[in-house]
């Protein structure tokens, strides 16, 4: 069995016009010959600073016998390592005090605030940040929770006559409507 195709359906998507898709417009930043100068010596001169240190350490090391080479290429990697250490170690830090805030169910953003040198500055600072966090709490709610004083009395207007129930605002009117009904619908009619 043999299909047989639809050439309609294809001409008429032909003859169709194409619309065009939206242009992307993508924001270019332009430098000024001044500003693209400033940023090119910026970079030069800090490419000429590292290489002007590397010069000096190589002219160092090539003064050096075998032996001392050795030692200060041991002590650069030595301090390498220390600086690594104390890196990790101040992680480790503020993992243990955002672990230590989620606990007491204190915001974790403030981590990096009470960071110290060691575990023990650490915990003394969490535990000042918390006294502090629960009396900025509390006074929060306590301003929330205080509203105003109710007005005291309220009782029946009296002694007001057609002449200066006309001269009322609306709400004036409406408070007499929902205080005194029948004194409102009295002087309304």
């Amino acid at each position: 069995m043999v299909e047989e195709i639809k050439v309609e359906n294809i001409e008429e998507k032909v003859d169709e016009p194409i619309e065009p898709k939206e242009e992307i417009k993508e924001e270019v930043k332009t430098f000024t010959q001044d500003e693209m100068d400033k940023i090119i010596e910026k970079r030069l001169a800090r490419a000429s600073k590292k290489a002007d240190e590397e010069k000096v350490e190589a002219e160092k090391l090539a003064k050096m016998s075998e032996t001392e080479r050795a030692t200060a290429e041991f002590e650069k990697e030595k301090a390498s390592f220390a600086e690594e250490r104390k890196q990790y170690q101040k992680e480790k830090l503020e993992l243990q005090v955002v672990k230590e805030l989620s606990t007491k169910n204190l915001p974790t953003d403030f981590s990096k605030y009470l960071i110290s040198e060691d575990a023990e500055g650490c915990m003394s600072n969490i535990k000042e940040f918390e006294v502090h966090w629960q009396q900025a709490i509390e006074k929060a709610v306590d301003a929330k929770l205080r509203g105003t004083t109710p007005k005291t009395g309220g009782g029946a207007v009296t002694g007001v006559t057609k002449e200066v129930f006309a001269g009322m605002s609306y709400k004036e009117k409406s408070s007499m409507y929902t205080e005194n009904p029948t004194l409102y619908k009295e002087l309304s009619k």
